[in-house]
């Protein structure tokens, strides 16, 4: 039975993804020609980051653009923007999303080398339904560091969490997939 439910959520990520993609999983043709193998997490990303501007709406998909190659910061900007993440942690602990992002945003003016801060400011708008935002913030988190795990791992979740809304916004109950 789970193993059934577990099916029809997969067949429903990958229908979802084929429509927001313009890809046919069942032509074998395009399967074939978009398949990477072996697939690793890398370049599963990798794919995804070479077909989003397919979907007509990259230019949402990015926060607001920091600066392109951020100087190294000082020791004392280093130490101010970690007491900043530290407050934005207390923020998001009291679901105060907006704020965190607002704490998170100023470390990364201080110290925009450190991937954390883009990872933290992708949990805070995920956590207020700003899925796009918080892609942006992943992907960002990403190309600071692309040895930074947790940046997959976040945009990993923001993608899954952005697919699994927009299938239940329409028309799929939760309790189909799950039976909730």
């Amino acid at each position: 039975m789970l193993r059934d439910r577990l099916l029809t959520f997969i067949y429903l990520i990958v229908q979802c993804i084929g429509e927001a993609f313009g890809v046919d999983p069942s032509n074998q043709e395009q399967v074939e020609r978009l398949s990477v193998k072996p697939a690793t997490l890398q370049t599963i990303f990798d794919v995804f980051l070479k077909t989003k501007d397919k979907i007509g709406s990259a230019a949402t998909l990015t926060p607001p653009q920091e600066a392109a190659s951020p100087s190294a910061p000082s020791a004392e900007d280093k130490a101010r923007a970690d007491k900043l993440k530290q407050e934005g942690n207390a923020l998001m602990t009291s679901k105060k999303y907006d704020h965190a992002i607002e704490t998170y945003s100023k470390a990364i003016e201080l110290d925009g080398t450190n991937p954390v801060y883009y990872s933290n400011r992708a949990a805070a708008h995920a956590s207020k339904g700003d899925h796009l935002s918080a892609i942006g913030d992943a992907e960002k988190a990403i190309e600071v560091d692309p040895n930074f795990v947790k940046g997959y791992s976040r945009l990993g979740y923001v993608i899954l969490s952005f697919i699994l809304l927009s299938t239940l916004s329409h028309g799929v109950q939760s309790r189909t997939i799950f039976n909730w």
